[in-house]
């Protein structure tokens, strides 16, 4: 009756279930409770340089300086949208003291003319005045403009973050506007001013703020989630044609070591499933599925490096430590797609270092994203490219010592024991 239980293999079942169990909760829950928006990196950009608003960006400096801010101020950099160098952008145009100081001398002159005019109508404006009320309509009568700000985000770079920064840099500008309206507000208050409509919709909104999209996030891109669905393609596109030659050249082979020329074989092999893969790939998401591809060529050309690369991987794993193996690179896929969704900012350190920092994934999802949403070209895909081609070097390299190191530990290591 309790033969099961004493078994060695319904305690090891079981070791089994609580470490799978343990995975998919540091993946699923660990990760999604863990996520928190903070330090994203926004460029803060003085074009002005006036009195007021070196005052403003100092505020804004010092307002958003903790550890815990959502918001980390950078400094402006050439060509910083397009190397991703931050995901939006707080610009103070330029004329933004001086169109604030002209609301200020226009709200004054208006409440000298207002005061004065009541004076005149009563006769008892004192000559002296008069030039000051002729003054004072004068200036009245001057155009003024809202001070400008302008928000723009970076909303390749990431769909969550630039969503959340499309909400919290117009919030942070229009408190602003909202902090200065107040104190206009108060003033005519105190001195009874009545305004005009004209007049009161630029004392309710003395700045105005505009928002702009750079690297926009095309309609037809899953909404942002395109990069990593495709790397998901990608991955599984490889993940089956390796299983499949690697049993195909493990019985093919003479020897159950794969030599140089079987390794070959399977370089060769997967760099054609590759790219028929990448092609097949394109064909069912942009034609049958209308997924706005802006480069084709450079599309297919990327798709089939991640396949190969990944290809590399999983054969690697397989040629060295077999099939009862396989069901790591489940796992390895499992924990990397947990953390890709997220701004790499918004993941706590554990996360961060340990899964995003080395998975090859999110090398792949970089060349995806920049050509599907960097037109203008980024330097971030050769850098990404490079990382993914030395580690599927590497993996090739260590696909051909496997056959010979295997030889050596399992036939002419033990041989020569025995012969001593």
């Amino acid at each position: 009756m309790f033969d099961v239980i004493r078994s060695k293999r319904y305690w090891l079942a079981l070791l089994l279930v609580g470490a799978i169990i343990g995975i998919v909760s540091f993946a699923l829950i660990g990760i999604r409770n863990s996520v928190k928006v903070k330090q994203i990196p926004v460029a803060l950009v003085n074009e002005d340089k006036g009195t007021l608003s070196n005052k403003i960006e100092s505020k804004l400096r010092k307002k958003f300086n903790g550890k815990d801010s959502k918001i980390k101020w950078v400094s402006p950099q050439k060509d910083g949208f397009n190397d991703q160098k931050y995901y939006g952008a707080f610009i103070i145009r330029s004329g933004f003291s001086k169109e604030l100081q002209q609301q200020n001398e226009s709200l004054k002159a208006q409440i000298i003319s207002q005061k004065l005019t009541t004076l005149q109508k009563k006769e008892e404006l004192p000559d002296s005045a008069k030039s000051q009320l002729l003054q004072a309509k004068f200036v009245t009568q001057k155009p003024v403009h809202p001070a400008q700000i302008k928000i723009s985000i970076n909303q390749g770079m990431n769909a969550q973050a630039s969503q959340l920064l499309s909400q919290a840099l117009p919030q942070i500008a229009n408190a602003l506007s909202s902090r200065i309206s107040a104190q206009q507000q108060s003033v005519l208050s105190k001195n009874k001013i009545n305004l005009s409509a004209k007049s009161w919709d630029l004392v309710s909104t003395p700045i105005s703020v505009s928002t702009h999209e750079s690297n926009k996030i095309e309609k037809n891109t899953v909404n942002g989630t395109a990069p990593m669905l495709l790397v998901a393609l990608a991955w599984f596109s490889a993940l089956i044609p390796s299983l499949i030659l690697w049993r195909e050249h493990t019985k093919r082979s003479a020897s159950k070591f794969l030599n140089a020329t079987t390794i070959t074989s399977q370089l060769i092999t997967g760099l054609v499933a590759s790219i028929l893969s990448a092609t097949v790939g394109f064909l069912f998401v942009n034609v049958c599925f209308n997924l706005t591809i802006p480069n084709p060529i450079n599309f297919i050309g990327l798709m089939s490096i991640s396949i190969f690369v990944f290809y590399l991987i999983i054969t690697c794993v397989l040629d060295w430590l077999g099939f009862a193996f396989y069901p790591l690179l489940l796992v390895v896929w499992f924990l990397a797609s947990s953390v890709m969704s997220y701004a790499p900012e918004a993941l706590a350190p554990l996360y961060r270092k340990g899964i995003y920092s080395w998975v090859p994934m999110r090398f792949s999802m970089q060349t995806l994203t920049n050509t599907l949403y960097f037109h203008n070209g980024s330097s971030t895909t050769m850098s990404s490219l490079l990382v993914l081609l030395i580690i599927g070097f590497v993996a090739a390299i260590l696909m051909y010592s496997s056959g010979y190191l295997k030889h050596y530990l399992f036939t002419v290591s033990p041989h020569r024991k025995i012969n001593n």
